[in-house]
């Protein structure tokens, strides 16, 4: 968790990775399946499309529901842990069929449903935290490290809680009243929020104010 902060700040804003890494999550079924419910696809789209779902889906779909997660004493080696670990796995194939249940559901319109696509990713996020953090409590428990099993069930148990949360709310109850205030907002009829803001044309009309200048040389001094 420490030595992935980096991937917060870099390469782009959390925004815009978020949607990158959303844009990963859907890129396959976007290739396989998106022309079947694209309304301005033709024929012959339509059918190359069927001819891929038929291939691909019959064999991906059922895995989404059955793994190792479902199997009483998997993931043992793990001790306290192997119960996270079975959660990991078995939202992890949640998470699968979420996707693809809303591009069912949404078909185009999934591509500017970026509430239901953020809340994708920080489940993923959660998951491989929690996978993350229990292999790391493993291994340094194996180091003699009595404590990291007793932190990673605890993160682990806040973390089940935020995931169960996101899936309850995957679609969002009102995101459809916030897009259509983010679009009066790009459109300026909420300018009015802007009243009694102090802003650069109040403090001109105020007159000039004395500034601080810098004595001569002093930049190259401090060089």
């Amino acid at each position: 968790m420490r030595d992935s902060r980096i991937n917060l700040i870099f390469e782009g804003s959390s925004e815009i990775m978020r949607l990158f890494i959303a844009r990963e999550a859907v890129d396959r079924h976007f290739k396989t399946a998106f022309a079947l419910v694209d309304k301005e696809s033709s024929k012959g789209e339509k059918a190359a499309a069927f001819g891929r779902v038929m291939k691909f889906y019959p064999a991906w779909y059922p895995a989404r529901w059955i793994g190792k997660g479902q199997v009483l004493g998997a993931f043992s080696e793990f001790g306290k842990l192997a119960g996270h670990m079975r959660f990991a796995e078995r939202h992890t194939r949640k998470l699968g069929r979420a996707i693809f249940h809303a591009m069912v559901r949404l078909g185009p319109k999934l591509e500017r449903r970026q509430l239901v696509l953020f809340r994708a990713v920080d489940i993923g996020a959660e998951l491989f935290a929690m996978t993350a953090s229990c292999v790391k409590a493993r291994m340094l428990a194996k180091e003699g490290n009595a404590n990291a099993t007793a932190l990673a069930d605890l993160f682990c148990r806040a973390a089940r809680q935020r995931v169960e949360s996101l899936f309850e709310n995957f679609y969002g109850s009102f995101d459809g009243e916030m897009y259509r205030v983010a679009q009066a907002v790009m459109r300026g009829e909420h300018a009015w929020l802007e009243d009694g803001i102090i802003g650069l044309l109040e403090e001109e009309s105020e007159g000039p104010r004395e500034t601080f200048r810098e004595p001569a040389g002093a930049g190259a001094a401090a060089l």
